[in-house]
């Protein structure tokens, strides 16, 4: 066992989508880290050109990759398939006919997208600071409370959806925020748009996903802040932590930093994936 107590990871990106590496070789650093279990979860197809998310046609051999070596690696590491789904609303149908026929074990649902660019292509406002200031500018006139309003209420529509087990990186959108220079956190109205949303994520029964990557950027900071974990707890949200691994020597990065920042939140259970289902156990 690793130590700490942290023994799963399920958000993992490898070379069918925007990370690097194999998924075998994430696979073999999950044992090497410790884990008890290791979730594969490529961003899901999209109806757009784009270089970063796994192809349509490459699902088959996808999910047969993580079959395989899940019954290889059986009695060593649970293996388990799963994806990131990036959850666009009105892309959502015809994205979800595209997964459905596939037997995933677990989806992550993430928010990626606000709004279009000038040529109707649905807007990432995580790739870079400048293309984020470009979008804020060009799609919210300059309005950074209205963009995470925005961000907001997909990530409700998200919840509601209710086709995905776990939220990924809840507030996301300060990815560009350092030093408060979009808005503050405790600013009132941003207060109240984290809890609108935490109460779906409670009403839907999701789980709320403790995420390691912010950790690995600059300012360093996990996703999401320490007090809407604080929240969580006090809600009753399932959490799990996860990496948000493009490596496969970042699958349990900064595990000892979640474990210390769940701990002081009052946390003692994290949500596990059995062959039953999500259970919550002790860490």
């Amino acid at each position: 066992m690793r130590p700490g107590m942290l023994t799963t990871s399920y958000h993992t990106h490898n070379r069918y989508c925007d990370g690097e590496g194999e998924i075998a070789e994430y696979v073999d650093a999950a044992i090497g880290a410790g884990l008890e279990a290791v979730g594969i979860s490529s961003h899901s197809p999209l109806t757009f050109a784009n270089d970063f998310a796994l192809r349509a046609e490459d699902l088959p051999a996808y999910c047969a990759e993580v079959e395989r070596l899940r019954k290889s690696y059986a009695g060593r590491l649970r293996v388990h398939l799963g994806m990131e789904f990036d959850f666009i609303p009105e892309h959502a149908a015809p994205l979800w006919e595209i997964v459905a026929p596939f037997r995933f074990e677990f989806l992550i649902g993430g928010v990626h997208f606000l709004g279009h660019d000038a040529a109707g292509v649905p807007w990432a406002f995580d790739y870079t600071r400048q293309e984020f200031e470009q979008g804020l500018r060009e799609i919210f006139g300059g309005d950074a409370r209205a963009l995470v309003a925005e961000y907001y209420r997909r990530a409700r529509q998200l919840a509601e959806w209710g086709r995905v087990a776990i939220l990924a990186h809840l507030d996301h959108i300060k990815r560009w925020n350092g030093d408060g220079r979009y808005f503050r956190e405790d600013e009132g109205w941003y207060r109240d748009e984290v809890e609108t949303t935490l109460r779906a994520c409670a009403k839907a029964g999701l789980i709320v996903e403790v995420n390691t990557s912010g950790w690995r950027c600059s300012p360093a900071a996990p996703h999401p802040s320490p007090w809407i974990v604080r929240r969580c707890v006090e809600m009753a949200i399932p959490l799990v932590v996860t990496a948000d691994a493009h490596q496969p020597e970042h699958v349990a990065a900064f595990y000892a930093e979640a474990e210390a920042m769940l701990r002081e939140a009052g946390c003692s259970t994290t949500a596990v994936l059995r062959e039953e289902g999500w259970r919550m156990e002790r860490f």
